[in-house]
């Protein structure tokens, strides 16, 4: 058993009147030495056991006692009475009478008034604390449910990436297939030139019922000084209008319609062989200026054009590159074996031209490849 003031051990069994030096509180189990509450052997005979109420009983109970004893907590008395190590000093009876003091302050009464706002402060408080708390929850689920945000924008912005990825592949597959795409439609293309190469095209031709188109064939060759034997050709006829004009059915004869048309439909003339195909495309772009009227065709006078008969994609390019060649101020535009050719002047370089984007990088002055081809003068 310990001493509730000073913590040291009780000596119960020291001699006949160690029973006397300790005083045991009637409302607590704790045990005192008289010494340590100011009691002498005298006052504790006074005192019965059961009227003893230690300091702290006090406090809580809020009792006002006239013989208020104040407890010297941990300090240890220096008193060679029993139940205590040594004698109390001058300097120690000092500490414990101000201890007893302070003792007697804390357990006066407290006033009312003070005692109701300090329990009113203290309610605030608590509900300040409570609201505090329930923010605190709010936002920390708040943060859980940001948190859960985040990681799935992480995964979609995960899923995104490798979409992209694929993307990227896709992109560089469809760039491989245009190309490819491309090349094949060149390949088409040159395969259907390939079926024109024994082919020429007459345009300026005045379209008139019940024509006779051979015959018509023969006096234009003869005004070029080129002699045609009937062998020779295959077949001729006139084709479906390209670039405006009225059209009927193809075939060796047979107009549309009474009467010259405004814009004559192309006769094209197939060879059995390229040696005179060759021959009569040469004399008609020495001996240019044929008309109409030379060649005994009634109507309007027109331009007779002989020239390569060309796929719809090169005529097309063939008809935008005398454009370019216009403006650009380019003396020669010409085609020879169905490729389309450029050039300023005599002794400048001879540009072949294989696509619009090589007339449009031309017309912007940027350097384009050039090939060397049979110089052969035609604008037309």
């Amino acid at each position: 058993m310990v001493c509730g003031a000073c913590n040291k051990t009780m000596n119960l069994k020291a001699g006949a009147g160690a029973q006397t030096d300790i005083l045991s509180c009637s409302k607590c189990p704790k045990k005192y030495h008289n010494l340590c509450v100011k009691l002498s052997r005298e006052d504790h005979k006074l005192i019965r056991k059961n009227e003893y109420a230690c300091p702290n009983c006090k406090l809580l109970t809020k009792t006002i006692r006239n013989d208020e004893t104040p407890v010297a907590t941990q300090i240890e008395p220096e008193s060679s009475e029993p139940g205590c190590d040594q004698g109390t000093t001058s300097e120690n009876a000092a500490v414990l009478g101000f201890l007893s003091a302070a003792q007697g302050l804390a357990a006066s009464t407290v006033p009312a008034d003070i005692m109701t706002a300090f329990t009113s402060a203290l309610r605030q408080m608590q509900e300040v604390f409570n609201g505090m708390k329930r923010e605190m929850t709010e936002f920390t689920a708040s943060l859980n449910y940001t948190s859960e945000d985040i990681v799935q924008f992480r995964q979609e912005l995960t899923e995104m990436k490798g979409q992209l990825k694929e993307l990227d592949y896709y992109k560089s597959e469809v760039k491989t297939l245009r190309a490819e795409v491309s090349e094949l439609r060149q390949v088409l293309e040159d395969k259907e030139q390939r079926h024109f190469l024994k082919d020429v095209e007459i345009t300026g031709l005045t379209e008139t019922n019940g024509e006779n188109l051979t015959q018509v064939v023969n006096v234009l060759s003869n005004k070029l000084g080129v002699q045609l034997d009937p062998r020779d050709v295959d077949d001729v006829r006139r084709v479906a209008a390209r670039g405006g004009g009225g059209g009927g059915g193809s075939g060796g004869s047979g107009g549309a319609g009474a009467g010259a048309m405004e814009r004559p439909r192309p006769v094209v003339l197939t060879f059995t062989r390229r040696a005179p195909r060759d021959q009569l495309i040469r004399a008609a772009r020495v001996r240019r200026g044929i008309t109409t009227d030379m060649l005994e065709i009634a109507g309007n006078s027109r331009r007779v054009f002989i020239n390569e008969h060309l796929t719809k994609e090169n005529r097309v390019l063939f008809s935008k590159a005398r454009a370019v060649g216009a403006d650009l101020k380019y003396k020669f535009t010409w085609t020879s074996n169905c490729n389309v050719f450029m050039r300023r002047t005599e002794t400048s370089p001879v540009l072949r031209i294989t696509s619009e984007a090589m007339l449009e990088k031309l017309g912007k002055g940027t350097p384009t490849g050039m090939h060397s081809a049979p110089f052969q003068n035609s604008s037309n």
